[in-house]
């Protein structure tokens, strides 16, 4: 199960390699430190070798922020979690680094319109 999730992981990386600007280097970064269950910017910036601040001045420079790069890659995982009916609600709040599932639920609610159950039900038939 790691590997594939490993493999969706990278299927959303490759979208992002074509970008190169620090959001993008960001939103790669984040999808891998999630995968292994660290999604705190001082882990971004020891794995980017920047300092917090640098970080937030560059960010900010691209009109964005460490927790708006976080929410788009979460939201992006998050669907390519769900299409993949092994995985329970649970289990991809877990991945994607919420300490519960109403955390994630309300998450995805501001994303979608919809919770994660009524998003697999409609567009996955799960």
């Amino acid at each position: 199960m790691y590997a594939q999730l490993i493999e969706q992981a990278e299927k959303y990386l490759t979208t992002l390699y074509a970008q190169d600007n620090y959001a993008a280097q960001l939103k790669r970064l984040l999808a891998e430190l999630l995968a292994a269950g660290e999604s705190n910017a001082d882990a971004a910036c020891r794995a980017l070798k920047l300092s917090r601040r640098t970080l937030q001045r560059r960010l900010r420079a691209e009109k964005t922020s460490f927790q708006k790069v976080l929410n788009e890659v979460r939201a992006v995982l998050a669907v390519n979690y769900l299409s993949d009916g092994r995985l329970k609600a649970l289990e991809v709040a877990m991945l994607l680094g919420y300490s519960s599932i109403s955390s994630f639920t309300t998450a995805f609610k501001s994303w979608y319109d919809m919770p994660p159950a009524t998003y697999r039900d409609k567009f996955l038939g799960a």
